[in-house]
């Protein structure tokens, strides 16, 4: 009975190990006009036949050394080419290939006290050398 006892915590301990997503292989920040608000572009690339390249749009807030984060845009194989913003409140991101899992066209970021709703447009581009293709 000790014994198993003693085994839960290491299983316990290896199940979260297991669970937990490792950070991701590249991040590339597109910052906006305002101060401490800025998009991260996160990529983790696959390991195998099996696990897919995979991005991770995030918005963040930061303000007073603290931070918020919420996720915009996820996918697997999604190249972001860029993010251009539009206005204060308002951004266009650009990408050229993947499936998106999920797209959120509306944000809405706070942190003490402090609350602001962005909005995103999701255009997907041909890149060059696919035009010439298709002709």
């Amino acid at each position: 009975m000790t014994a198993l006892l003693k085994l839960i915590p290491l299983v316990l301990l290896a199940m979260l190990v297991a669970c937990t997503r490792p950070e991701p292989d590249h991040v590339v920040t597109f910052k906006s006009p305002t101060t401490g608000i800025f998009y991260t572009v996160e990529t983790r690339f696959g390991q195998g036949a099996i696990d897919n390249d995979y991005t991770s749009v995030y918005l963040h807030l930061e303000r007073s050394e603290k931070s918020v984060r919420q996720l915009v845009l996820s996918g697997t194989y999604v190249t972001v080419m860029k993010i251009e913003w539009t206005g204060p409140q308002e951004s266009t991101i650009f990408f050229d290939s993947g499936f998106t899992d999920t797209f959120s066209n509306r944000v809405t970021l706070s942190l003490d006290g402090f609350s602001k709703t962005f909005h995103a447009t999701l255009q997907e581009v041909q890149s060059p050398a696919v035009e010439q293709q298709v002709r």
